[in-house]
């Protein structure tokens, strides 16, 4: 009884354990395009607690942004890719491309350009995680 009840007390005082880091080599791919007034595809579905792999592209001649902050912050996302939840989204020059790897939180979520004038001409997009 008085070696149980101090190993006890030190397996209640250990912290938890970490959570690990989701193996963001089998992430699945999805591809989003930002192209003049409008993101594709308009409705983004992903699964909700898998990793997954985000490529956007800008195919536009004009820099273009994504930002989606709710979606980011509920987010799990790649230690390299954390600034983007900081953001709330980013921007692309034309012809550039950019990779987020995320574990996406349930939930539905709007993306929208940041420029008033792209938003008012449909640069808009609905992301669903189930």
């Amino acid at each position: 009884m008085r070696l149980f009840l101090p190993l006890a007390a030190l397996l209640l005082a250990a912290p938890a354990p970490a959570q690990r880091e989701p193996e963001w080599r089998a992430a699945s791919e999805y591809d989003v395009l930002l192209r003049a007034w409008a993101y594709e595809p308009r409705l983004i579905r992903l699964p909700a607690g898998e990793p997954v792999r985000l490529r956007f592209v800008n195919n536009s001649r004009a820099t273009m942004a994504f930002t989606a902050p709710r979606f980011f912050r509920a987010a799990r996302l790649r230690e390299r890719d954390r600034d983007v939840a900081a953001r709330g989204g980013f921007r692309l020059a034309p012809g550039e491309r950019r990779s987020v790897l995320l574990v996406p939180a349930a939930g539905r979520y709007d993306a929208l350009s940041s420029n008033l004038v792209h938003r008012a001409l449909g640069m808009r997009a609905e992301i669903r995680v189930e």
